[in-house]
């Protein structure tokens, strides 16, 4: 099922050509639901508090839709920061077109080429690393969200766990 979803490209790397609505196509919550209610009532984890690991498990959707949120609005932040970048490249370019146009020896022009390349250069890198700043934050921000959901689902199990050992 999934070798069709998760191609190669011509030069062997993945391509997305994944359709998820295949992929959550026989995701059923009431399904997997009862699966685990018969579970639990067939063995001897029939003392675990359903209604406890059904709301571990709602925090966890929670917390995904939580990382998912901090990564949207980091694409936003990304994307803002680019558009504003973009736009000041573009006015310097312009700024640097005028000036080169008012040079008035040969020499005088390489010399001011040399400089806007230098600046242009330099600018860039700067702006580089400011989106890098700006993603990696929206990064950190996801996957704090996750790793301290993990964590505290980690805990709230062992606590049912424990719960139902002593029953």
């Amino acid at each position: 099922m999934y070798t069709d979803m998760f191609k190669l490209d011509k030069n062997g790397f993945p391509a997305w050509a994944a359709d998820f609505t295949k992929i959550y196509a026989d995701f059923d919550p009431a399904k997997m639901s009862d699966q685990v209610m018969k579970a639990m009532k067939g063995g001897s984890m029939e003392t675990i508090d359903v209604n406890a690991v059904m709301d571990i498990q709602r925090k966890n959707l929670e917390a995904l839709n939580k990382a998912s949120q901090a990564a949207f609005e980091g694409v936003q932040a990304a994307a803002q920061k680019q558009a504003e970048l973009f736009k000041a490249a573009f006015d310097q370019a312009s700024t640097a077109a005028e000036s080169l146009g008012k040079v008035s020896s040969p020499q005088d022009l390489v010399t001011k080429e040399l400089d806007l390349c230098k600046a242009a250069f330099e600018s860039s890198l700067a702006n580089t690393k400011k989106v890098t700043d700006v993603v990696t934050k929206a990064n950190d921000a996801a996957v704090k969200v996750i790793n301290t959901r993990i964590a505290e689902a980690f805990d709230e199990m062992k606590g049912q766990m424990s719960k139902a050992k002593a029953k």
